[in-house]
């Protein structure tokens, strides 16, 4: 089928330069638009022959936008290639199924766009039944024809170094994207980790399961504080004791000091009573005799 221009969906700055330079290789022109949402607006006011639609895209994927220009009738012929790193025929067939007219895998090169739009049996929206010019011998210079040389030559080199530096970035950005990936699965992984290592420190954490593990321990630990505090107890019960019955001694001591005291006065004042007693009943005898 005759291809003149085409659309290319990508969010992806490089793949898109990619597949626009294998595209002019075969004088096909080319619009791009970097989401779904863009390409619908694009279809609104202009009909390419063509599509390539990448699938994983921010916001509406390709698949979806596949399904909703071919359900338009402004857009429902114009072919469809998902242009996209998925491969495989679950979805080929997938493709199919939501309208998509075949699958352009990445990274794409000259044999698979030219395998995948001669693919196509349909005509495109755009074709122009027109014949092609008849091609008349021309008499073109030696010099000439060295100069058209060496200009597609350069162009040539130009393009092949375009398409290098697209490829180099294409691959960075694919690399960057696994690496992503890899380090999305790790960090899940991890999560998934410190989720079962949490759920085991709440089980383990548990107050009647805590109190269950660590009952005979806790009884143990009990008696040897109340062991504690009634040797404790005892200790300072017998201190007091001690210090009570050292007071009472020292009061008992000074009573008895006391006592003592008291009789040697009283017996002194006894004895100095009865020798007066005497003198004065000698006295009085004395005084009957005379």
């Amino acid at each position: 089928m005759l291809i003149k221009n085409a659309l290319i969906v990508d969010d992806s700055k490089s793949a898109r330069l990619v597949l626009q330079r294998l595209l002019a290789r075969i004088h096909v022109s080319v619009d791009t638009v970097e989401s779904a949402e863009e390409a619908l607006a694009f279809l609104e006011h202009r009909q390419p022959d063509i599509i390539f639609m990448d699938h994983m895209m921010p916001g509406m994927d390709g698949l979806e936008a596949t399904q909703m220009i071919r359900a338009n009738p402004k857009t429902s012929r114009i072919p469809t290639i998902m242009y996209t790193s998925k491969d495989g025929e679950d979805y080929f067939r997938i493709a199919l199924q939501k309208g998509a007219n075949g699958v352009l895998c990445k990274p794409a090169d000259q044999e698979a766009v030219m395998a995948v739009i001669r693919s196509l049996d349909k005509p495109a929206a755009n074709d122009a039944s027109k014949e092609p010019a008849p091609v008349e011998s021309l008499n073109i210079p030696l010099i000439e024809i060295d100069r058209l040389v060496q200009k597609h030559l350069r162009t040539a080199l130009t393009e092949a170094k375009s398409e290098i530096s697209a490829g180099i970035d294409l691959t960075a950005s694919q690399l960057q994207q696994h690496q992503k990936h890899q380090l999305e699965i790790i960090r899940r992984q991890l999560q998934q980790q410190v989720n079962e290592v949490q759920n085991d420190l709440n089980t383990e954490l548990d107050s009647e399961r805590l109190f269950n593990r660590t009952r005979n321990s806790n009884q143990k630990l009990a008696a040897a504080v109340a062991d504690r505090i009634t040797k404790r107890s005892a200790d300072e019960l017998a201190s007091k004791l001690q210090i009570q019955k050292m007071a009472f001694d020292s009061a008992l001591e000074d009573h008895k000091r006391e006592t003592d005291k008291h009789v040697r006065s009283v017996a002194l004042r006894a004895a100095i009573a009865g020798a007066s007693i005497g003198i004065f009943a000698a006295v009085i005898a004395a005084s009957i005799i005379r």
